[in-house]
Formats: structure tokens, C-alpha cells, sequence
């Protein structure tokens, strides 16, 4: 069954998913009362990275660069009980950042964080005059030359970046015409039930939000169909796929969000879903397979389809222990959107993207903002189709990335064992 993950924060009134978002630091050093600019580029909870320079005089003096790890912890002293911080990789040259909460749901958490060089030496921490969201088109040559020389490589992929994304908040995206394929996703999630409810709901609104703004963007039209609530069961589900009737030229998404599990004696990677109605109903009564989802969603014949689950893959039977641990998982929108890499995504690409969150025998983890899967799902995509990112975006590398991502997040944080999720991708260009 699915397992949710007890958090102490929800959010950092927040920091943003994987593509890249960008963040301004300032503050004065405690021993040389120098003021310091910092330039954070962050890409999710485990990867991000900062620049500090002296603001008097920029990357014409001394630049530090660091990876940071994000860490949380709870607190019972201090009146605090709850601690985020993100520490440098290497060492005492580059401060720590923490933020601290006294709200169990850390909606007092304050948007500037303290500093800290010794985390052996709690009472030596102080106050950032202010940590702030840097849109990327807002982000001139002068201010990036206050973090990077002209001649380096950074610098001149961030002067393309910037120039690049304000020009796409000036342009409008063209429509295909007669053409235009619909991107129409189809939702089923086991938001009544008592343990993961909450997360499956969120994961309603993170999923629609997100399908709904990407054909928003493409200007293409977009159809929904959410099978949850009092209408969750094996009948409405069987209906629903039945009822789904994309055209060749359309992009199909199936999402399953709820409790999954395996047959002692099954073959299949892929998880059997639990569409058993109340916690009354057997779910070796009421289920059916990704497998059997994923082969009548194809056979439909649309241009791509998209199936992805966010359930566990334990033996039917099996209860994952509980969490102890605290998890932070933060999201924001991106500013630095890539209109091109995402058209090329969605409407240069075809064929059959399947996934589920965990391999056999694993469990798979959420919180109140949703599951570890699909909010991974989400950041990948974002950073594939980053202004930032390199590489040309495929399926093949967001699916894998979105499985590490997931392991990642569900390495430690009072997890007893990480999920490992499984996946096919067949795609291919059709431009």
C-alpha cells in the first residue's frame, strides 16, 4: 500500500521544483561586517548550488562556490520545533542556511533564512538581510557579472538563458491551426480513503495544474476526466478508460494516485491498483492492472501517451511500517521555461511513456503535498524543459530522472527503504 511520510513542514513558502529557479542572498559577514551577495541556483531538494562574492566588488575579487545538501530536523528546544538548513559540501568557507518553525505545519517559517559557518556553534548564527526569488529575465549582464567573469561558461549560458526567457514573456506561442492535437488526461485517485487521502488530493491538483498550464502554453485544447471521491471504484475506472477516446493526433495521460500491491506469485513488474471503494471491500476483489490499464490506453491509438502510478508495489497483504522521520518538499513554479523544449516534448515526440513509483516488493511514499513519484514526475519535466538545460529534453531521460529523484527524497527521512521505480519508454521524433 501506498505509505504517507508525517511531515513537519509542508513548504518554504518555497523554494522551487527541478527546473531551475534562482535566488538572491544578502548579508552582512558577523567578523568583517562586510555585506556578501550570494547566488543560489537551485534545481530540487537535493541539488542545488551558490555562489557568495563580497558585494563591493563581485567576481572581481574573491568568488566561493559550493553545492549544498538540504537537511531537516526536528527540535523540542528553543520553542522551535521544527529546523530546515542547507550546508555546504565543502565545509566552514560558506555559510549554512536554516530556517526554523514553531507551527507543526511550519506556516511560521520566515522567507529569510539565518546563517550559521559552525553548526557546532548554534549561538554564532545570524540574520540574511534577505533571501529572494530572481526571476531569470530579470537577470542582466550586470547583475551576473557580480557572480561569474565574462569569459566563463556559466555566464554566457545564463546572458542566453536570460535574453531567451524574456523574450518568450513577450511572445505569444503560435497556434498549429487545423491541426492541434488535445492533451486530455484522465485522473483516477483514492482520495477518500483515510491514510493517503490527503496526498492523493494533492496529487489531483498538482497533476491537473500542471497538464492544464502545459496546454495552456502550447495553445492547445486541454479535457479532463478525474475519477476520485465517491465516484473511486473498479466500475467508474473500467468506464472511464472505456469512455476515453483520444484522436491519433492527441497526447493521452493516464494517472493512478492511491494503494497498489502484488500478487505473491506475480510475474508482472508493474503493480496491480487497489479500486476498492471503502477500507470494507477486499482489494483482491477490486483491482486491476497497470498492465491491462496501460494496454487498452495504447491500443486507443493517440500520438503519445503518458501512463504513469504513484502507488506501491508490495506483496498483497504486506504493510509498509510507518515513517518517523520528517520530509520538506518544496514547490514553486519556474521562471525560466523553455517554450521550444517543451513543444518538442509534447508535440514533436511519439509514442508510449509508462511508469510506476516502485519496484517489487517496495513501498511507495507521499506526504500532504502529494506522492514522492509524481511530484519527481513534475520537477523532471520542468527541468527538461529549463532555458538552463543543455541537453535536447526526452521522455526516456525525464522518466529516469524523476525515478532517482524519488529514490533521493525517500533516502532516509525516516523511510525504512527507498523506492526504486520502474518504467518503459518507447518514443520516438514525429517532426
Amino acid at each position: 500500500m501506498k505509505k504517507i511520510v508525517l511531515t513537519l513542514i509542508l513548504l518554504l513558502a518555497t523554494i522551487a521544483t527541478q527546473a531551475q529557479t534562482f535566488y538572491e542572498l544578502q548579508f552582512t559577514h558577523p567578523v568583517d561586517k562586510r555585506k556578501y551577495l550570494g547566488l543560489m541556483t537551485y534545481f530540487s531538494d537535493e541539488r542545488c548550488k551558490m555562489r557568495i562574492v563580497r558585494a563591493d566588488v563581485g567576481a572581481k575579487g574573491s568568488v566561493m562556490e559550493s553545492e549544498y545538501i538540504k537537511r531537516t530536523e526536528p527540535k523540542t528546544r528553543e520553542n522551535k520545533v521544527g529546523m530546515m538548513y542547507y550546508q555546504p559540501k565543502n565545509g566552514r568557507s560558506m555559510p549554512t542556511l536554516l530556517w526554523w518553525w514553531t507551527d507543526f505545519r511550519g506556516e511560521d517559517m520566515e522567507p529569510e533564512p539565518q546563517l550559521i559557518y559552525d553548526m557546532a556553534s548554534p549561538e554564532d548564527r545570524f540574520d540574511a538581510i534577505s533571501f529572494k526569488e530572481k526571476q531569470l529575465s530579470s537577470m542582466t549582464p550586470a547583475f551576473v557579472e557580480m557572480f561569474y567573469k565574462p569569459n566563463e561558461a556559466e555566464y554566457k549560458n545564463l546572458i542566453a538563458a536570460a535574453k531567451k526567457a524574456g523574450a518568450q514573456n513577450k511572445t505569444d506561442v503560435t497556434s498549429k491551426g487545423g491541426n492541434t492535437p488535445t492533451l486530455r488526461l484522465l485522473m483516477v485517485a483514492n482520495t477518500e480513503v483515510d491514510d493517503i487521502g490527503i496526498a492523493c488530493q494533492q496529487d489531483i491538483k498538482n497533476v491537473t495544474n500542471e497538464f492544464r498550464n502545459i496546454a495552456r502554453v502550447l495553445e492547445i485544447p486541454y479535457e479532463q476526466t478525474i475519477v476520485s471521491e465517491t465516484d473511486f471504484g473498479k466500475a467508474n475506472v473500467a468506464n472511464a478508460i472505456e469512455n476515453f477516446k483520444p484522436g491519433s493526433k492527441d497526447i493521452a495521460v493516464f494517472v493512478y494516485s492511491g494503494h497498489g500491491f502484488r500478487f505473491q506469485d506475480q510475474k508482472d513488474y508493474f503493480p496491480c491498483i487497489d479500486l476498492s471503494p471503502t477500507a470494507y471491500d477486499k482489494a483482491v476483489e477490486n483491482y486491476t492492472t497497470m498492465t491491462d490499464i496501460y494496454n487498452a490506453f495504447t491500443a486507443k491509438g493517440a500520438r503519445l501517451n503518458i501512463v504513469l502510478s504513484d502507488c506501491c508495489n508490495t506483496k498483497v497483504g504486506q504493510e509498509a511500517p510507518a515513517a518517523v522521520s520528517v520530509s520538506t518538499l518544496f514547490s514553486r513554479a519556474s521562471h525560466s521555461l523553455d517554450t521550444d523544449k517543451l513543444r518538442n516534448l509534447f508535440l514533436g515526440q511519439g509514442g508510449n511513456v509508462w511508469a510506476t513509483a516502485a519496484s517489487p516488493g517496495e513501498a511507495s511514499w507521499c506526504s500532504v503535498k502529494g506522492g514522492f513519484f509524481l511530484l519527481s514526475f513534475i520537477e523532471s519535466l520542468r527541468y527538461q524543459i529549463s532555458t538552463m538545460t543543455q541537453e535536447k529534453p526526452s521522455w526516456e531521460s525525464l522518466i529516469n530522472l524523476a525515478i532517482d529523484e524519488a529514490r533521493k527524497k525517500t533516502n532516509g527521512n525516516g523511510v525504512p527503504r527507498e523506492q526504486n521505480g520502474v518504467k518503459q519508454v518507447k518514443t520516438k521524433s514525429v517532426q
